[in-house]
C-alpha cells in the first residue's frame, strides 16, 4: 500500500501541489489562497513588519511631528493658493516668519529657556528650598498676605466708623428726647403740653432707669452660706430700708404673702389682692414687670401710685442712694419704695411677687412671711437657675421658711417631689391646691361664670384663693369659718374678688371693627403652649383669616416657640416686628429703635418661620414690618376694602413679648378713640 502511495505522488502533474498536514495547515492554505507553482510569497511585507516593530515612535514624537507638519503644510497650502509665494519658496518664507521682528520678543524660545532654567534649578534645589516653595504655594507670598491684612484692616476700620456713626445718631436722639420730653405718635393727649408734674415724673423715671445696669444676673447661689448669714443682696436692701426710715421691727410687723415661680406669679398676686379687698382688707401689692407705667408695680388697694406720689417717694429715697457702699439696682430701689409706701398707707397685708432670683432676690427681705405660694414652673429666659427642671424647682423652693405654709399648683411630678423634699427639710407643710375643674364642680351656683372665665383665672384662681384663705385663717378668722386647707369652696366674697379681676395683656381679647385681637405675653415654652391652645380652641370653628404678629426681645427658644405656634394652627400670614419702644405709656416713633439689633432679630425670626414652612411643604407667609402701626396700616389696606355683605373678620394673635402686647393695646385704644 505504501508503495502505491509513493508511486502516485511521483506521478502527479508538475503544476499541482499537494498539501499534507493537519486542519490548521488546511485553514492556512485557504487564508493564503491558491498560488501557482513557482510563485512565492513576497518577503517585503515581512521586512516592513520587522522594521515597524523595531522603530515604533512614541506618542510625544508623533504629536510634535504632526503638529509641525500640519501647521507648516496648512501655511504652505494657503500661500500657494493665494499665489503670493511660489511652492518652492514657501519653506523659506515660513522660516523668515518664525524669526522675530525688531522690537519683538521671541516668547516661545524665551519660555523654553525659562522652563529649562527652572527645571535645572528644581533639580539642584535643596530640601529647604522645596519646603519654602511648598509653604509659599499653600499660604501665598508675603506680598499677598500683607495685602490681605491691609484690606481686612480697612474693612474693620470702616465697620468701626459705621458703628460710631450709629452711636452718635442714637446719642443725638436721646439728647433730643431729654430736651423735648418724649416723642410719641399723633394722639389727642400728645398735642397738649405736659404739666410740670408730668415732666418731674418722667425725669424721676429716667433717673431710676439708670440703675438697671446694676441688676444682678439671676441664678443659684454657688457658695454655701451659713444659716445665720444673709444674702448680700438682701442685706443691702435691708440697709437701704433702714436708711429711709423703715426699721426691721416695722417690716416684721407687716404680714406678707409671697408668690414665687416661673409663670402666673403676677396674676396670682392680683387675684389674692382682689379676694382680700372683697373682704374689706387694705392691701399693698408689689409686682413686676409693668405693662405701661413703672408705677404699676406698686399698688395700694388695687390703685397704682399717682405720678405725683411716685415722684415724691423717689425723691425721698434718691439722696440716700449715695450713702450706700455699693450702688443698688433698680429692683432694690423699687422694693424699698414699695415697703415705704405700704408703711405710710398703713396697709394690713403686703402681697409680694418674688423676682427671678428666688431666695436671693431683693423682694425676699420679708423673711417673716407666713404664707408662700409657688406657681407654675418652667424654663425662664435670662436666668441661670439650673440645667434641669429639678434644679429650677429646688431654686424656687429656697423661698420656703420654717414657720410658713406652702401652697403650689406645680404640675410636673419631679418638681413636686423636689418641693416636698425641700418643705420636709425646712420642717413646714406644703399643700397642693385643687384644680380649677374641681372648684367648678364644687360650686355649681358659680358654674356659669367659672365656665366663661378668663384663661388666667382658670390657671391661677385656685392658688390665689388658697393663699387668701390662709391669710384669713391667721389674721381674720371670722371670715374663714369652715375654710380648711385645700378646700374647694368659694365664698361669696371670694367670687366677687375673682369676678373683679381683669387680666390686662394676658389672654385678653379686644374687638375693633373686623379685628379680633388676641393678646398674651407668652415668652416661654410652657406659656406658649397654653397660649396656642387658648387661641386654637376659640378660633378653630371660625372661617376667618388668621394672622400672627410676633416679637421676642431675646433669642432664647425663639424657633421652639414658633414651632409650637404652628402646631394645628394654620396662619394665613405671619408678621415679625422689632421690639416696640414704650416709655411710660408713650409709643416712640418707629425710626427711634434702640439699635439695629431688634430689626436683625425680627429678620431671624422671619427666617425661622420660612424654614418651618419649607419643612412642612407650605408657602412662606412671613413678613417683616417696622412697627405695630405699620402692621395695622398694611392689614387695613389689604383686608379693609371688602365688599359690603362679604366682610370676613380677622383673628390676629399678638404674642411673644410684653412690650409688643402693651404697644398693641395702646394703639388699639387710640384707634377706637379716633373711630
Amino acid at each position: 500500500m505504501l508503495s502505491l502511495i509513493n508511486t502516485m505522488s511521483k506521478a502527479r502533474p508538475p503544476g499541482l501541489k499537494v498539501w499534507q498536514g493537519t486542519a490548521r495547515a488546511s485553514s492556512k492554505f485557504f487564508k493564503k489562497g491558491f498560488k501557482p507553482n513557482g510563485e512565492q510569497e513576497p518577503k517585503a511585507s515581512e521586512n516592513r513588519k520587522k522594521a515597524a516593530n523595531s522603530a515604533v515612535p512614541s506618542f510625544s514624537d508623533q504629536r510634535a511631528k504632526w503638529t509641525k507638519y500640519s501647521a507648516e503644510m496648512q501655511l504652505r497650502a494657503k500661500l500657494a493658493a493665494q499665489g503670493a509665494v511660489k511652492a518652492g519658496n514657501a519653506q523659506a518664507y515660513i522660516e523668515q516668519k518664525k524669526k522675530p521682528a525688531a522690537g519683538q520678543s521671541n516668547w516661545p524660545q524665551s519660555m523654553q529657556k525659562v522652563n529649562a532654567v527652572s527645571d535645572n534649578e528644581t533639580k539642584v534645589s535643596s530640601a529647604e528650598e522645596q519646603r519654602k516653595s511648598w509653604m509659599n504655594r499653600m499660604h501665598g507670598s508675603q506680598k499677598n498676605q500683607a495685602q490681605l491684612l491691609k484690606d481686612l484692616s480697612a474693612k474693620q476700620q470702616a465697620g468701626r466708623e459705621l458703628q460710631m456713626k450709629k452711636k452718635q445718631q442714637f446719642t443725638q436722639m436721646e439728647n433730643k428726647l431729654k430736651a423735648v420730653g418724649t416723642n410719641q405718635k399723633e394722639d389727642p393727649d400728645a398735642a397738649t403740653e405736659k404739666s410740670p408734674e408730668r415732666l418731674a415724673y418722667l425725669e424721676a423715671v429716667r433717673q431710676l432707669n439708670i440703675y438697671q445696669a446694676f441688676e444682678p444676673v439671676p441664678g443659684r447661689m454657688r457658695t454655701k452660706m451659713s444659716k445665720l448669714q444673709l444674702d448680700p443682696i438682701i442685706e443691702q436692701t435691708l440697709s437701704l430700708l433702714s436708711k429711709v426710715g423703715v426699721s426691721k421691727e416695722q417690716l416684721e410687723s407687716l404680714p406678707v404673702i409671697q408668690v414665687a415661680g416661673s409663670k402666673g406669679k403676677g396674676t396670682t398676686c392680683a387675684i389674692v389682692q382682689h379676694i382680700l379687698m372683697a373682704h374689706g382688707i387694705k392691701t399693698g401689692l408689689l409686682c413686676s414687670p409693668h405693662l405701661f407705667y413703672i408705677r404699676e408695680r406698686i399698688r395700694i388697694s388695687g390703685e397704682t401710685l399717682t405720678e405725683l406720689q411716685f415722684t415724691e417717694l423717689f425723691r425721698k429715697i434718691y439722696p440716700k442712694l449715695a450713702e450706700m457702699d455699693r450702688t443698688p439696682s433698680q429692683s432694690q430701689i423699687l422694693t424699698v419704695m414699695g415697703f415705704h409706701a405700704f408703711r405710710e398707707a398703713q396697709v394690713e397685708v403686703a402681697i409680694v411677687e418674688v423676682g427671678p432670683g428666688g431666695a436671693s432676690d431683693c423682694t425676699n427681705v420679708a423673711l417673716h412671711a407666713e404664707t408662700i405660694g409657688i406657681s407654675a414652673l418652667g424654663w425662664e429666659q435670662g436666668s441661670n437657675l439650673g440645667e434641669s427642671m429639678r434644679d429650677i424647682a429646688w431654686a424656687k423652693g429656697e423661698i420656703m421658711k420654717p414657720a410658713a405654709t406652702i401652697f403650689t399648683n406645680v404640675s410636673q411630678p419631679e418638681c413636686r417631689e423636689v418641693l416636698a423634699q425641700k418643705a420636709k427639710q425646712m420642717g413646714t407643710k406644703m399643700h397642693r391646691v385643687p384644680t380649677f375643674s374641681a372648684l367648678t364642680d364644687a360650686n355649681p351656683e358659680h358654674k356659669r361664670y367659672l365656665g366663661k372665665a378668663n384663661n388666667s383665672v382658670k390657671l391661677n384662681a385656685a392658688l390665689g384663693a388658697q393663699l387668701a384663705y390662709d391669710y384669713l385663717r391667721r389674721h381674720k378668722p371670722e371670715f374663714a369659718v369652715g375654710l380648711e386647707p385645700k378646700t374647694t369652696k368659694l365664698t361669696q366674697a371670694a367670687m366677687r374678688g375673682i369676678e373683679a379681676f381683669e387680666a390686662v395683656g394676658s389672654f385678653q381679647i379686644i374687638k375693633h371693627g373686623v379685628y379680633n385681637v388676641y393678646l398674651d405675653s407668652a415668652d416661654s415654652v410652657e406659656s406658649m403652649m397654653v397660649c396656642r391652645e387658648w387661641f386654637y380652641n376659640i378660633t378653630r370653628s371660625r372661617r376667618s383669616t388668621k394672622i400672627l404678629l410676633y416679637n421676642k426681645n431675646s433669642d432664647f427658644n425663639a424657633k421652639d416657640l414658633l414651632t409650637i405656634l404652628r402646631f394645628n394652627v394654620s396662619f394665613d400670614e405671619a408678621f415679625f416686628v422689632p421690639c416696640p419702644n414704650i416709655f411710660e405709656g408713650e409709643i416712640l416713633a418707629a425710626e427711634q429703635w434702640r439699635g439695629m439689633e431688634e430689626l436683625q432679630r425680627a429678620k431671624r425670626n422671619a427666617r425661622s418661620w420660612r424654614d418651618l414652612c419649607e419643612e412642612a411643604g407650605k408657602k412662606d407667609s412671613s413678613h417683616i414690618t417696622i412697627s405695630v402701626s405699620a402692621f395695622f396700616d398694611f392689614v387695613q389696606e389689604k383686608y379693609g376694602q371688602q365688599p359690603y355683605g362679604m366682610k370676613r373678620e380677622l383673628d390676629v394673635l399678638v404674642t411673644g413679648s410684653r412690650p409688643l402686647v402693651g404697644a398693641t393695646i395702646k394703639l388699639l385704644s387710640q384707634m377706637q378713640r379716633f373711630h
